[in-house]
């Protein structure tokens, strides 16, 4: 797909880290699949990605962490 952002570019596959700020939690998920801008950088994270990053941060904060750094894996 072409960038929405730079309007230059084109994704490809590749992994991203995603950082989380919730409250009382910050999660650092890396090896997190997305679409990524050759031109700019941008990064596309699907919606099923997301639910399964959701997943991850909820079960950081309900064993009761503040800060987490995970490798992703869906679920």
């Amino acid at each position: 797909m072409t960038c929405i952002v730079c309007k230059k570019g084109t994704t490809s596959p590749g992994k991203v880290t995603v950082t989380i700020d919730k409250g009382a939690i910050v999660a650092v998920i890396r090896g997190v699949p997305a679409q990524v801008c050759s031109t700019c950088g941008e990064e596309y994270v699907d919606i099923d990605t997301m639910k399964d990053i959701e997943k991850i941060v909820l079960s950081a904060q309900n064993a009761g962490l503040n800060i987490a750094v995970q490798n992703f894996k869906a679920a």
